[in-house]
């Protein structure tokens, strides 16, 4: 309501309820009714002139021909093409499925982003916002300078784009299949910027191609390109690895799916050439490409059980060099107060609660004979438990008694024992193996082993160890992924005299 009468013009308080002008007594509601109810119809009509002016412009600059409808469909394909791998950063494939994937399944930890990964996700970003500025603003395109206005939010976006993927090449990282057909959508919507336009701008048109061009040469020659890896040096004595292969895990979207990881995986033994390999989490699909692919190894693993999941039933598997050692013996045990039997830990807690491990849990050994001195050696593999630490370690407990019992039968022997300890040097289960044997982790330089496939920072301690009863021995950690990913975990090596 008004607040001040029609005829008088004197002033009414919002909360004045009468129908009368309390200063001059005229009705308010009926006061020049006909010249008020005229003056609202032209504004009205006014109204509805404009609302009509503005549906115009907008069917006319986005359903105004097929190739206005073209466009507009073309407005939203960078979506689908974010979809496709856009770039290699941070040593895997980066995608907008990838890049949610990552989040739901990593967090969010940027400390962890390399700045390629970074200006990769900061352009998947860009593009988003960008071609959604670029969206709304077409639909104005039929205005005295919307043709002006197109190209240069669209050109915008395109050099955005382009600036970011340079800085993804420039500081590491390369362009992959979803960047060039995310360059391809914007060339031809700017394409069509010039032919929807009622004015031809030859020279904007000159400039978007030419734009375009340059972001997909510079990015295809600076981009960084995987690198032929050189064999590594013979080793002095016997080349143990021990390495968490992740085999059920991993995504196409990332560029870690678990079959590419198997190929990797075998290509880097090839290049190190050890004598001995300790392998966790092992299913039986690597078992069997890796066995075929690396046919001068023999091998042994045994399914933990336990596993709703075939292919998630993971093995502790072995493998030794047939040329330099002969199998006398063979054995799995599982880490559990029935460690003849398929079998979990469990235990009471201080609450008197029954608890168990978070999944079934087994050491693999072999009783090796060394072909060309007859020299006896035990290679134990094993993976402890990653959620209860009574599980990790009484499992330790009990490889110490194999390991005891192994010298009670073999005195002379040696022993190596690899695995994944889901804790450092300061957990108790370490402890109660570094007691007995030596750790051959370099403490002067070690390094995380755990990386999640680079989505998180895991600090500086590793959890994958290589232990022996000999006391000279090297270490390195197997952390070359240019060419991708192998596991989620780095391989350990250790040269033992």
């Amino acid at each position: 309501m008004n607040n001040q009468c029609p005829k008088c013009g004197g002033k009414i308080s919002p909360f004045y309820l009468r129908q009368n002008c309390p200063h001059c007594g005229v009705d308010l509601l009926y006061y020049q009714l006909e010249e008020r109810l005229e003056q609202d119809a032209a504004e009205s009509a006014r109204q509805e002139a404009r609302l009509k002016h503005f549906v115009e412009i907008l069917k006319a600059s986005s359903v105004g021909t097929p190739l206005h409808i073209v466009r507009l469909v073309l407005f939203f394909t960078p979506l689908l093409s974010m979809c496709l791998p856009l770039y290699r950063a941070g040593h895997k494939n980066v995608s907008l499925i990838g890049f949610i994937m990552s989040i739901v399944n990593h967090g969010f930890d940027m400390s962890a982003w390399s700045r390629d990964y970074l200006f990769a996700v900061l352009a998947m970003v860009l593009v988003i916002v960008l071609s959604l500025a670029v969206i709304i603003n077409s639909l104005f395109s039929a205005t005295a300078h919307g043709t002006v206005r197109n190209f240069i939010f669209s050109l915008v976006n395109t050099a955005v784009f382009g600036a970011l993927s340079v800085l993804v090449c420039v500081s590491g990282g390369a362009v992959k299949i979803g960047f060039y057909v995310t360059l391809a959508i914007y060339l031809a919507e700017l394409v069509l910027h010039f032919i929807t336009a009622a004015k031809k701008p030859k020279g904007l048109l000159m400039l978007s191609v030419a734009l375009c061009a340059a972001v997909a040469l510079v990015c295809m020659f600076i981009g960084t390109k995987p690198q032929a890896q050189e064999p590594f040096a013979v080793p002095a004595g016997i080349r143990v690895v021990s390495f968490n292969t992740a085999a059920p895990w991993g995504t196409p979207f990332d560029g870690t799916a678990s079959s590419a990881r198997a190929e990797r995986f075998i290509g880097y033994m090839q290049r190190v050439s050890p004598a001995l390999i300790g392998t966790q989490e092992l299913n039986s699909a690597w078992l069997e490409t890796v066995s075929a692919e690396l046919p001068e190894y023999e091998s042994y693993a045994v399914k933990r059980g336990g596993d709703d999941d075939e292919n998630r039933s993971e093995m502790n598997g072995i493998f030794w060099r047939k040329d330099l050692f002969t199998a006398e013996k063979t054995e799995t045990f599982w880490l559990s107060q029935t460690p003849e039997t398929e079998s979990r830990f469990t235990y009471i807690d201080e609450n008197g609660e029954e608890c168990e491990a978070g999944c079934n849990r087994i050491c693999s050994y072999a009783i090796l004979t060394e072909n060309a001195t007859g020299r006896k050696l035990a290679f134990l593999n094993t993976h402890l438990d990653n959620s209860s630490e009574e599980a990790m370690l009484f499992g330790a407990q009990l490889i110490t008694d194999k390991i005891a019992a192994i010298k009670a039968a073999y005195p002379e022997i040696a022993i190596v024992l690899t695995g994944d300890f889901n804790q450092t040097e300061d957990g108790a289960a370490y402890q109660l193996i570094a007691s007995v044997l030596n750790d051959t982790t370099d403490k002067a330089a070690q390094q995380a082993t755990w990386h999640e496939w680079g989505y998180s920072y895991t600090g500086d301690k590793p959890i994958d160890f290589i232990f022996t009863s000999s006391g000279q021995f090297t270490y390195q950690v197997l952390d070359n992924i240019d060419n991708g990913y192998v596991s989620d975990h780095y391989g350990i090596m250790a040269d033992i005299g």
